[in-house]
Protein backbone atom coordinates (compact mmCIF):
# COMPACT_ATOMS: atom_id res chain seq x y z
CA UNK A 1 0.00 0.00 0.00
CA UNK A 2 3.22 2.28 0.28
CA UNK A 3 2.26 2.73 -4.00
CA UNK A 4 -1.21 3.70 -3.26
CA UNK A 5 -0.83 6.66 -0.07
CA UNK A 6 2.88 7.63 -2.10
CA UNK A 7 1.47 8.50 -5.37
CA UNK A 8 -0.05 11.52 -3.75
CA UNK A 9 3.00 13.10 -3.14
CA UNK A 10 6.04 11.26 -4.20
CA UNK A 11 5.31 12.30 -7.65
CA UNK A 12 4.91 15.77 -6.59
CA UNK A 13 8.42 15.73 -4.79
CA UNK A 14 10.42 13.72 -7.26
CA UNK A 15 9.08 16.10 -10.13
CA UNK A 16 10.62 18.78 -8.02
CA UNK A 17 14.08 17.57 -8.64
CA UNK A 18 13.95 16.28 -11.79
CA UNK A 19 10.87 17.71 -13.64
CA UNK A 20 10.44 15.83 -16.60
CA UNK A 21 13.07 13.32 -15.68
CA UNK A 22 10.98 11.43 -13.55
CA UNK A 23 9.81 9.55 -16.29
CA UNK A 24 13.27 7.99 -16.00
CA UNK A 25 13.61 7.81 -12.44
CA UNK A 26 10.74 5.51 -11.82
CA UNK A 27 11.34 3.14 -13.93
CA UNK A 28 15.03 3.23 -12.46
CA UNK A 29 13.31 3.17 -8.81
CA UNK A 30 11.84 -0.18 -10.69
CA UNK A 31 14.85 -2.18 -11.73
CA UNK A 32 16.50 -0.93 -8.62
CA UNK A 33 13.94 -2.24 -6.17
CA UNK A 34 14.11 -5.42 -8.03
CA UNK A 35 17.54 -6.15 -8.30
CA UNK A 36 17.53 -5.76 -4.44
CA UNK A 37 14.34 -8.02 -4.70
CA UNK A 38 16.49 -10.81 -5.72
CA UNK A 39 18.99 -10.89 -2.40
CA UNK A 40 17.74 -13.19 0.03
CA UNK A 41 16.15 -10.99 2.67
CA UNK A 42 17.46 -12.87 5.52
CA UNK A 43 15.06 -11.27 8.08
CA UNK A 44 16.75 -13.30 10.60
CA UNK A 45 19.72 -11.34 10.77
CA UNK A 46 19.57 -7.91 13.32
CA UNK A 47 20.49 -6.01 10.06
CA UNK A 48 17.62 -7.37 7.87
CA UNK A 49 15.94 -6.19 10.91
CA UNK A 50 16.91 -2.90 11.89
CA UNK A 51 16.65 -1.73 8.18
CA UNK A 52 13.24 -2.95 7.48
CA UNK A 53 12.44 -1.64 10.87
CA UNK A 54 13.50 1.68 9.90
CA UNK A 55 11.82 1.56 6.53
CA UNK A 56 8.92 0.44 7.92
CA UNK A 57 8.47 3.29 10.58
CA UNK A 58 9.70 5.94 7.85
CA UNK A 59 6.89 4.54 5.70
CA UNK A 60 4.25 4.45 8.75
CA UNK A 61 5.13 8.41 9.20
CA UNK A 62 4.62 9.33 5.48
CA UNK A 63 1.20 7.27 5.31
CA UNK A 64 -0.04 9.05 8.13
CA UNK A 65 1.55 12.79 6.41
CA UNK A 66 -0.84 11.77 2.98
CA UNK A 67 -4.50 12.05 4.50
CA UNK A 68 -3.44 15.04 7.01
CA UNK A 69 -1.67 16.87 3.62
CA UNK A 70 -4.83 16.33 1.80
CA UNK A 71 -8.12 16.95 4.42
CA UNK A 72 -6.71 19.42 6.38
CA UNK A 73 -5.86 21.48 4.05
CA UNK A 74 -9.27 20.82 2.37
CA UNK A 75 -11.25 21.16 5.44
CA UNK A 76 -10.17 23.38 7.53
CA UNK A 77 -9.37 27.37 6.99
CA UNK A 78 -5.74 28.78 6.65
CA UNK A 79 -5.93 30.15 10.45
CA UNK A 80 -6.12 26.88 11.75
CA UNK A 81 -4.01 24.76 9.14
CA UNK A 82 -1.49 24.60 11.99
CA UNK A 83 -3.44 23.16 14.28
CA UNK A 84 -5.84 20.94 11.33
CA UNK A 85 -2.77 18.97 9.87
CA UNK A 86 -0.88 17.58 12.98
CA UNK A 87 -4.56 16.70 14.28
CA UNK A 88 -5.31 14.43 11.40
CA UNK A 89 -1.78 12.96 11.50
CA UNK A 90 -1.79 11.76 14.67
CA UNK A 91 -5.51 10.45 14.78
CA UNK A 92 -4.92 8.51 11.64
CA UNK A 93 -2.12 6.37 13.15
CA UNK A 94 -4.12 5.87 16.49
CA UNK A 95 -7.31 5.21 14.45
CA UNK A 96 -4.72 2.68 12.40
CA UNK A 97 -3.07 1.46 16.03
CA UNK A 98 -6.03 0.94 17.19
CA UNK A 99 -6.94 -1.78 14.67
CA UNK A 100 -4.56 -3.78 14.26
CA UNK A 101 -4.69 -4.26 18.11
CA UNK A 102 -8.44 -5.25 17.92
CA UNK A 103 -7.26 -7.71 15.40
CA UNK A 104 -7.43 -5.65 11.37
CA UNK A 105 -5.07 -8.02 9.40
CA UNK A 106 -4.53 -6.77 6.06
CA UNK A 107 -3.07 -9.63 3.85
CA UNK A 108 0.49 -10.21 2.75
CA UNK A 109 -0.49 -8.99 -1.14
CA UNK A 110 -3.47 -7.07 -2.34
CA UNK A 111 -6.34 -8.62 -3.01
CA UNK A 112 -7.08 -8.21 -6.97
CA UNK A 113 -9.92 -6.67 -6.56
CA UNK A 114 -8.28 -3.64 -4.87
CA UNK A 115 -5.71 -3.72 -7.25
CA UNK A 116 -8.39 -3.76 -9.63
CA UNK A 117 -9.81 -0.69 -8.31
CA UNK A 118 -6.79 1.40 -8.16
CA UNK A 119 -5.92 0.56 -11.63
CA UNK A 120 -9.46 2.06 -12.43
CA UNK A 121 -9.15 4.80 -10.57
CA UNK A 122 -5.52 5.56 -12.16
CA UNK A 123 -6.70 5.63 -15.49
CA UNK A 124 -9.55 7.65 -15.00
CA UNK A 125 -7.16 10.05 -13.53
CA UNK A 126 -5.05 10.07 -16.51
CA UNK A 127 -8.01 10.08 -18.42
CA UNK A 128 -9.10 13.32 -16.75
CA UNK A 129 -5.60 14.41 -17.40
CA UNK A 130 -5.59 14.39 -21.10
CA UNK A 131 -8.81 14.91 -21.73
CA UNK A 132 -8.38 18.71 -22.00
CA UNK A 133 -5.63 20.50 -23.23
CA UNK A 134 -3.31 22.47 -21.09
CA UNK A 135 -3.82 26.27 -20.42
CA UNK A 136 0.02 26.77 -21.35
CA UNK A 137 2.25 24.84 -22.85
CA UNK A 138 4.29 22.46 -20.68
CA UNK A 139 6.09 20.08 -22.94
CA UNK A 140 9.04 22.94 -23.56
CA UNK A 141 9.87 22.73 -19.87
CA UNK A 142 11.73 19.46 -20.10
CA UNK A 143 15.36 20.22 -18.46
CA UNK A 144 18.75 18.00 -19.27
CA UNK A 145 19.56 15.30 -16.53
CA UNK A 146 20.90 16.30 -13.32
CA UNK A 147 21.95 15.95 -10.06
CA UNK A 148 17.83 16.03 -9.72
CA UNK A 149 17.78 12.18 -11.28
CA UNK A 150 19.43 11.05 -9.06
CA UNK A 151 17.39 12.27 -6.04
CA UNK A 152 13.92 11.98 -7.59
CA UNK A 153 15.22 7.85 -8.22
CA UNK A 154 16.13 8.04 -4.37
CA UNK A 155 12.76 9.80 -3.96
CA UNK A 156 10.45 6.79 -5.92
CA UNK A 157 12.26 4.24 -4.08
CA UNK A 158 9.57 4.37 -1.36
CA UNK A 159 6.22 3.43 -3.65
CA UNK A 160 7.85 -0.26 -4.56
CA UNK A 161 9.14 -0.86 -1.23
CA UNK A 162 8.57 -4.74 -0.67
CA UNK A 163 6.94 -5.14 -4.48
CA UNK A 164 7.89 -8.13 -6.80
CA UNK A 165 7.95 -9.58 -10.27
CA UNK A 166 4.75 -8.81 -11.70
CA UNK A 167 3.07 -7.16 -8.94
CA UNK A 168 6.48 -4.33 -9.36
CA UNK A 169 6.11 -4.12 -13.24
CA UNK A 170 2.64 -3.02 -12.52
CA UNK A 171 3.71 -0.98 -9.85
CA UNK A 172 5.96 0.85 -11.73
CA UNK A 173 3.63 1.18 -15.11
CA UNK A 174 0.78 3.26 -12.79
CA UNK A 175 2.99 5.69 -11.14
CA UNK A 176 4.54 6.19 -14.84
CA UNK A 177 1.07 6.82 -16.37
CA UNK A 178 -0.07 9.19 -13.60
CA UNK A 179 3.05 11.03 -13.40
CA UNK A 180 3.04 11.24 -17.42
CA UNK A 181 -0.89 12.97 -16.87
CA UNK A 182 -0.04 14.67 -14.25
CA UNK A 183 2.76 16.59 -15.84
CA UNK A 184 1.30 16.84 -18.73
CA UNK A 185 -1.71 18.75 -17.27
CA UNK A 186 0.68 21.14 -15.19
CA UNK A 187 4.21 21.21 -16.02
CA UNK A 188 6.62 20.21 -14.03
CA UNK A 189 7.29 23.29 -12.62
CA UNK A 190 3.86 23.97 -11.02
CA UNK A 191 3.45 20.07 -10.16
CA UNK A 192 6.62 20.65 -7.98
CA UNK A 193 5.43 23.07 -6.50
CA UNK A 194 3.13 21.66 -3.88
CA UNK A 195 3.07 17.68 -2.39
CA UNK A 196 -0.34 17.92 -2.80
CA UNK A 197 -0.40 19.41 -6.31
CA UNK A 198 -2.78 16.30 -8.04
CA UNK A 199 -5.66 18.16 -6.05
CA UNK A 200 -4.53 21.10 -8.81
CA UNK A 201 -4.32 18.69 -11.65
CA UNK A 202 -7.88 18.57 -11.29
CA UNK A 203 -8.51 22.28 -11.43
CA UNK A 204 -6.60 22.47 -14.44
CA UNK A 205 -8.12 19.78 -16.12
CA UNK A 206 -11.62 21.62 -15.45
CA UNK A 207 -12.29 18.37 -13.10
CA UNK A 208 -12.52 20.30 -9.50
CA UNK A 209 -15.72 18.77 -8.43
CA UNK A 210 -13.54 15.50 -8.37
CA UNK A 211 -11.39 17.18 -6.01
CA UNK A 212 -13.47 15.69 -2.64
CA UNK A 213 -13.29 12.19 -4.48
CA UNK A 214 -9.89 12.64 -4.68
CA UNK A 215 -9.36 13.64 -0.94
CA UNK A 216 -10.92 10.69 -0.24
CA UNK A 217 -8.85 8.27 -1.93
CA UNK A 218 -5.91 9.69 -0.21
CA UNK A 219 -7.52 9.39 3.44
CA UNK A 220 -8.07 6.11 2.75
CA UNK A 221 -5.00 5.35 1.00
CA UNK A 222 -2.95 6.56 3.97
CA UNK A 223 -4.92 4.71 6.58
CA UNK A 224 -4.58 1.49 4.58
CA UNK A 225 -1.24 2.18 4.97
CA UNK A 226 -0.65 2.94 8.12
CA UNK A 227 -2.66 0.09 9.09
CA UNK A 228 -0.62 -2.13 7.33
CA UNK A 229 2.78 -0.76 8.57
CA UNK A 230 1.59 -0.65 12.50
CA UNK A 231 1.08 -4.12 11.66
CA UNK A 232 4.92 -4.67 10.36
CA UNK A 233 6.13 -2.66 13.20
CA UNK A 234 4.12 -4.62 16.03
CA UNK A 235 5.36 -8.07 14.52
CA UNK A 236 8.77 -7.04 14.47
CA UNK A 237 8.63 -5.07 18.32
CA UNK A 238 7.23 -9.19 19.14
CA UNK A 239 10.59 -10.46 17.61
CA UNK A 240 12.69 -7.96 19.74
CA UNK A 241 10.64 -8.64 23.03
CA UNK A 242 9.92 -11.84 22.51
CA UNK A 243 6.03 -11.74 23.16
CA UNK A 244 3.30 -12.06 21.41
CA UNK A 245 0.88 -8.88 20.67
CA UNK A 246 1.67 -4.93 21.14
CA UNK A 247 5.08 -4.79 23.06
CA UNK A 248 6.50 -1.82 24.46
CA UNK A 249 9.11 -0.99 21.55
CA UNK A 250 6.39 -1.28 19.14
CA UNK A 251 4.28 1.19 21.61
CA UNK A 252 6.88 3.33 21.16
CA UNK A 253 7.71 3.16 17.59
CA UNK A 254 3.98 4.13 17.06
CA UNK A 255 4.42 7.37 19.39
CA UNK A 256 7.54 8.46 17.85
CA UNK A 257 6.04 8.34 15.05
CA UNK A 258 2.74 10.22 16.07
CA UNK A 259 5.77 12.80 17.22
CA UNK A 260 7.26 12.73 13.63
CA UNK A 261 3.90 13.48 11.62
CA UNK A 262 2.82 15.53 13.77
CA UNK A 263 6.05 17.83 12.82
CA UNK A 264 7.45 16.75 9.42
CA UNK A 265 5.40 18.02 6.47
CA UNK A 266 5.10 15.26 3.57
CA UNK A 267 7.89 16.71 1.87
CA UNK A 268 10.31 15.82 4.90
CA UNK A 269 8.72 12.47 5.60
CA UNK A 270 9.42 11.55 2.03
CA UNK A 271 12.56 12.61 1.67
CA UNK A 272 12.80 10.90 5.41
CA UNK A 273 11.41 7.18 3.80
CA UNK A 274 13.78 7.80 0.74
CA UNK A 275 16.45 7.34 2.98
CA UNK A 276 15.27 4.74 4.79
CA UNK A 277 14.01 2.69 1.83
CA UNK A 278 17.37 3.30 0.08
CA UNK A 279 19.43 2.05 3.64
CA UNK A 280 17.20 -1.15 3.21
CA UNK A 281 18.13 -1.88 -0.63
CA UNK A 282 22.08 -1.22 -0.50
CA UNK A 283 21.89 -3.38 2.38
CA UNK A 284 20.23 -6.43 0.32
CA UNK A 285 23.16 -5.72 -2.10
CA UNK A 286 25.48 -6.10 0.01
CA UNK A 287 24.15 -9.36 1.30
CA UNK A 288 23.33 -10.48 -2.33
CA UNK A 289 27.38 -9.30 -3.15
CA UNK A 290 28.08 -11.59 -0.04
CA UNK A 291 26.71 -14.77 -1.46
Amino acid sequence: MALAAGLFVVLAVAASSAGWWVLVALPLAGVLTWVAGRAANGTGSRAALATTTARDWCLLVLCATVPAAYLARAVTPVAGLAVGYPAVAVAVLLVASAADALGARLPGRTPRWAAAAGLALAAAFVAVCVAITPATPTLAEARPPTAGLLVAVVVALPLFAELRGNRLVAAVVISLAVAAGALYQLGPVRLGLSPTSLRDVLAAADASALTSLLVAVAVLAGLVGAVRCTGRLREAGERIAGTTGWSRPAVAAVLAACVAAALLGPVAATYLAALASLADVVRRLVARRAE
